[in-house]
């Protein structure tokens, strides 16, 4: 039963999404930050350049979604950890191609571990039948929500002529 105190927003469907996916994120957060000194984006970062490389930096910022500013930043920080090798391009000093120095690659092996270990619980907790359920039950929502935020950025381009 619901208790009649709480927000009509807490009973949503995407609000209880929303509310699974900050803890998922805050608990993969904490423990990144206790084990490796990492945040989230330098996780996603490393672990995109492992599978890109050699890459360019704008080309991981397009692959993250993310801003190039920040996405720049994070580079930055790594190569200072010596994680990430930062190669000029030839042809244009702006630009240089980016790849995991040994250690970055050696610190890749053990996020990606993490990452398959931490699936493999929650694999574990949901069963075969429920995990698969989820996924496609997300899909279907991903798909609602992308289509709805298309629907809303036509609407806001036409408001705006």
């Amino acid at each position: 039963m619901t208790d009649s105190r709480d927000p009509a927003f807490r009973h949503l469907i995407a609000s209880q999404i929303n509310a699974a996916s900050s803890a998922l994120r805050r608990s993969q957060a904490l423990r990144l930050r206790r084990e490796f000194d990492l945040s989230e984006v330098e996780w996603r970062t490393i672990l995109l350049i492992e599978f890109m490389q050699p890459v360019r930096l704008r080309d991981v910022a397009a692959e993250s979604a993310a801003d190039k500013a920040q996405i720049s930043r994070i580079v930055t920080a790594l190569v200072k950890r010596g994680l990430i090798v930062r190669q000029e391009y030839a042809s244009d000093a702006r630009s240089a191609f980016l790849s995991l120095s040994t250690s970055g690659k050696d610190l890749a092996a053990r996020l990606s571990q993490l990452a398959a270990q931490y699936e493999a619980e929650l694999r574990t907790e949901l069963g075969q039948a429920g995990a698969e359920l989820l996924l496609r039950t997300l899909a279907v929502v991903r798909d609602k929500a992308m289509h709805s935020a298309l629907a809303e950025e036509r609407l806001g381009a036409t408001a705006r002529r």
